[in-house]
């Protein structure tokens, strides 16, 4: 049996009503099997929608039925965790606000997310406001290399490149 490929989207919605129907609405034109999405306007209490304790960070499965069921596996602050198919997806969000010694606390407790989520394949989809040269932002805040690091340690591939935020 062929290998299904899924499109997986993740942006920030900056708590706008109008950006969050705007993401429902591409998820539907654009064929997007699952979003993760940082400041989300709200987050609804139905089954294709799971959200962390605070909700600043989500994960939508699309309902057009070529998307597997979300099963929420754990939340916590600034991170969301859910079994979608094969995977375990982590929605994230870290405040611009924080400082770097928040930022590792917070980077430890997803840590132990991720190994709990062992063996299953595991996709950790956000917004960390973290940025470095290593995946081509014109520059490197501290966050960076802290992010970097802790990716590598837990054998994560980056995927985010270019100029574009993501």
């Amino acid at each position: 049996m062929p290998a299904r490929h899924h499109i997986i989207l993740q942006g920030n919605l900056n708590h706008c009503a109008r950006a969050q129907d705007l993401l429902v609405q591409a998820m539907a034109e654009w064929g997007v099997a699952v979003a993760a999405v940082a400041e989300p306007y709200f987050v609804p209490p139905r089954g294709n929608w799971a959200g962390d304790r605070e909700e600043t960070v989500a994960i939508v499965a699309s309902t057009a039925g070529h998307s597997p069921p979300l099963v929420v596996k754990e939340r916590g602050s600034g991170f969301v965790a859910a079994r979608w198919g094969e995977v375990i997806l982590i929605g994230v969000y870290f405040s611009p606000n924080r400082t770097l010694a928040q930022f590792q606390a917070f980077l430890e407790t997803l840590e132990r997310a991720v190994r709990r989520a062992a063996p299953t394949p595991v996709l950790v989809l956000g917004d960390f406001n973290a940025k470095s040269a290593a995946w081509g932002s014109p520059v490197t805040n501290t966050r960076g290399p802290e992010l970097e690091n802790w990716a590598a340690v837990l054998g994560l591939a980056i995927l985010n490149r270019g100029h574009a935020n993501t």
